[in-house]
């Protein structure tokens, strides 16, 4: 499954803007656009990939710059509060994508 997957079949539940940009200390040496800018999100799995044997615990792209934890997992890490998660949830409303 890829990121173009999760957006195609509409499995994304959460998506923001995260790290320098979101909490404006963003460089001349930081990502230029939104394409390149770093995005996390949330997204459940279809029925059939969830009950069988082909769980995905998250989908990212080959730069780790866009992260989508399956819903799952993301609780998992919340309860360990882990600060990437933590980061998602106190997002500012103009850094809330989906």
């Amino acid at each position: 499954m890829t990121i173009d997957d999760l957006k195609a079949q509409n499995l994304i539940l959460f998506e923001v803007i995260s790290g320098s940009r979101a909490f404006g200390l963003a460089t001349e040496t930081s990502d230029t656009d939104i394409t390149d800018t770093d995005i996390k999100g949330v997204f459940y799995l279809p029925r059939d990939k969830f009950y069988g044997l082909e769980y995905i615990p998250q989908i990212s792209n080959e730069t780790n710059d866009i992260v989508y934890y399956e819903l799952g997992r993301f609780v998992e890490l919340l309860l360990k509060n882990n600060p990437n998660i933590l980061e998602v949830l106190a997002s500012v409303p103009d850094c809330i994508l989906y």
